[in-house]
């Protein structure tokens, strides 16, 4: 019976962390919308595994020294850019190096092992966000962090004359949080 409890919750956790994929596409003006589509949610490697794969190139890594996340980042196009594997830089992004840019991330929320931002939910204003990219180090200070009705698209608030990383995930079923960070 409690091999049956043990089954039923993980696979409740692992469920849950399937319908957390985060959604966003873009708009003009100062609120930008942007989308990810995840057709294939499928689990096949953890995170040890594909820091052993060379195969893959690697676009920098990420460090939030507040919630201990250190991960890395791989390129728009990759395998392992997808939020099923990995932290995913969405498609619509500029990389930190662009004047004005965002750099978009997503992740999921939840205990799953590829649930990267468990903690998001953690950081207050004037947390730092690390970003390697291009041999350079980027420093970001977070500055907003807002949820918004989970509809499919994730209204983006920022100044856009900044450089800017904007990280979402699923908070509960129903919101996603967005957390906005300039750079410093």
């Amino acid at each position: 019976m409690k091999c049956f409890r043990l089954f039923i919750v993980s696979f409740l956790i692992i469920g849950y962390s399937f319908l957390c994929v985060c959604l966003c596409n873009i708009s003009n003006g100062n609120v930008e919308k942007y989308s990810i589509h995840n057709d294939n949610l499928k689990i096949s490697k953890n995170e040890a595994e594909i820091s052993e794969d060379s195969s893959f190139n690697v676009l920098g890594n990420i460090k939030i020294p507040k919630i201990n996340l250190e991960n890395t980042l791989y390129p728009i196009g990759s395998p392992l850019n997808t939020v099923d594997k990995n932290i995913e830089v969405l498609s619509s992004s500029n990389m930190p190096d662009e004047d004005g840019g965002n750099f978009i991330l997503a992740a999921h929320n939840g205990y799953s092992p590829i649930a990267y931002f468990h903690n998001l939910n953690k950081l207050s204003i004037g947390d730092e966000v690390f970003v390697s990219y291009n041999g350079v180090d980027y420093r970001y200070v977070v500055n907003d962090i807002y949820d918004v009705i989970k509809t499919g698209k994730v209204e983006i608030k920022r100044d856009k004359n900044r450089r800017t990383i904007t990280m979402i995930t699923c908070k509960g079923e129903d919101k996603q949080l967005v957390v906005i960070g300039y750079l410093k």
